[in-house]
C-alpha cells in the first residue's frame, strides 16, 4: 500500500483517492449494466486516465501529493457520472461544479509541470512566477476545453449528455469557475513555494526516482534557492 505523507503527513488522504477511483470504476460497471457502448468506451478511457498518476508512481517512483491523485479521480468521477447518470441534465449547475473541480486539477498539473521544467532546465524560477504560471496554465487549458466543446457541438451535434455549450452564458460561467479555482491554487502555490522552497518540494517527489539519480544520491540535502 502506498503511503504518501508529502505536504500533509496524513496517509489517510490516499484512501480517499482510492475510494473515489473505485467509484469511477463503479460508474463504468453501471454503463455496462445499461449496455451503452459509447458510455462504456468513455468510462474505460476515463478510468485509465485516473490511473495514470498511480502508474507513474509505480514505475517512475515519483510520489505526488495525495491530493493530486484525489482531485484527478474526483474530477473524472464528476464528469463521468454526469454523462452516464445524466447529472448534467438532472442537476442544476453540475457542469459548473465539474469545471470548478477541473480548474484545481489543471492548475495543479501546471504547477507540477513548471516545477519539473525548472528542475530539468535549471531556470531558477521564483515563487511569484510559478504562482502566475499556475493560474495561466489553468486558464489556457480551460480555453482549449471550451474550443473542444464548441467543435463537438458544431461537428457532432453534442455529446452523450446533449449540447456541451448551451449558450454564451454557459461558456463564460465555466471559464469564470475555472479562473476562480486556478487563482486559489495559484495563491496556495505561491505561499507554499515561498515558504518551503521548490528544491525541497521536488526532493519529496523525486528523491527515490531513478529518473533523477542526483536527487537519490543527495537525498536529505536541504537547499533553498527561492
Amino acid at each position: 500500500m502506498m503511503k504518501l505523507s508529502f505536504m500533509t503527513g496524513r496517509p489517510f488522504g490516499m484512501y480517499l483517492a482510492y475510494i473515489i477511483q473505485a467509484l469511477v470504476g463503479l460508474n463504468v460497471l453501471y454503463a455496462v449494466v445499461l449496455a451503452d457502448v459509447s458510455a462504456i468506451s468513455i468510462g474505460i478511457a476515463m478510468f485509465f486516465m485516473g490511473m495514470v498518476p498511480y502508474i507513474i508512481t509505480k514505475f517512475a517512483k515519483i510520489k505526488f501529493p495525495w491530493f493530486i491523485y484525489f482531485l484527478i479521480s474526483l474530477a473524472i468521477l464528476i464528469h463521468l457520472s454526469g454523462y452516464i447518470q445524466g447529472r448534467y441534465v438532472k442537476i442544476p449547475y453540475w457542469d459548473n461544479i465539474a469545471h470548478f473541480v477541473s480548474g484545481f486539477i489543471v492548475s495543479l498539473i501546471g504547477f507540477l509541470a513548471i516545477l519539473f521544467i525548472d528542475k530539468i532546465r535549471d531556470y531558477r524560477m521564483d515563487a511569484l512566477f510559478i504562482g502566475l504560471f499556475t493560474v495561466a496554465f489553468g486558464m489556457v487549458m480551460e480555453y482549449a476545453w471550451e474550443m473542444y466543446e464548441f467543435a463537438v457541438d458544431t461537428f457532432f451535434g453534442g455529446s452523450l449528455a446533449g449540447p456541451m455549450q448551451a449558450n454564451n452564458f454557459d461558456t463564460m460561467s465555466d471559464m469564470i469557475f475555472v479562473f476562480i479555482s486556478s487563482v486559489i491554487v495559484g495563491l496556495i502555490v505561491y505561499s507554499y513555494v515561498k515558504k518551503q522552497g521548490k528544491e525541497n518540494i521536488m526532493q519529496e517527489m523525486v528523491g527515490e526516482s531513478p529518473l533523477f539519480p542526483k536527487n537519490s544520491e543527495n537525498k536529505g540535502e536541504n537547499t533553498n534557492r527561492t
